[in-house]
């Protein structure tokens, strides 16, 4: 005995089906996650609020990123994250879109800015090796500078079809405006006259 199915029944099957394949048995399917939980915005939006506040993402022992902590700036020159102290240096605040965030290492009381290049590119003057830190010609960099120069789109200059369109609208427009003007017309001579 055959069960006649239409097609929409049949493709709902199918649907269902094909998503309890997907799913592997007593597994939830994942949901996204979010950057931010909604408590940690809430308390990333105080900071905006009390100027005495700023945000810390903390670098800790485990190679991992802890945050964001709201901390409060101490004597506006030092913070405490878990019982450390911090050396607060304007100059190492970053943006972080609207927020304004420092970045700490568990191992260390100064906190991670772009002065540290500056001291690396100082290092490495006063070293054995002077400019010697970054090889220039490294066959694997120039390579990569290569592959990246042929992926980039040129500008294009403006097309001659372009120019082509634009003269023939203003051609229209001002042959447009020559046939709707009004034209002279003759005296007209009455018979009579």
């Amino acid at each position: 005995m055959k069960t006649k199915i239409t097609k929409e029944e049949y493709e709902r099957v199918k649907e269902e089906y094909e998503n309890s394949k997907d799913e592997s048995p007593g597994k939830k399917p994942e949901k996204k996650k979010k950057f931010f939980k909604f408590g940690k915005i809430q308390q990333m939006n105080k900071t905006l609020k009390n100027p005495g506040e700023i945000l810390v993402f903390l670098l800790n022992l485990k190679k991992q990123i802890e945050g964001p902590i709201v901390t409060k700036i101490y004597g506006g020159n030092f913070l405490v994250i878990r019982n450390h102290v911090y050396r607060f240096n304007p100059d190492r605040v970053f943006s972080f879109g609207k927020y304004k965030a420092v970045i700490a290492r568990e191992f260390d009381r100064e906190l991670v800015g772009i002065d540290d290049y500056e001291r690396l590119v100082r290092d490495d003057f006063a070293s054995k090796n002077a400019g010697g830190r970054v090889n220039i010609d490294d066959p694997v960099l120039i390579k990569a500078l290569i592959a990246a120069k042929l992926t980039e789109k040129p500008k294009q200059a403006m097309n001659s079809k372009w120019i082509i369109i634009g003269l023939a609208i203003v051609g229209l427009i001002v042959g447009f405006f020559i046939l709707t003007k009004p034209k002279a017309t003759a005296p007209t001579v009455s018979p009579t006259g």
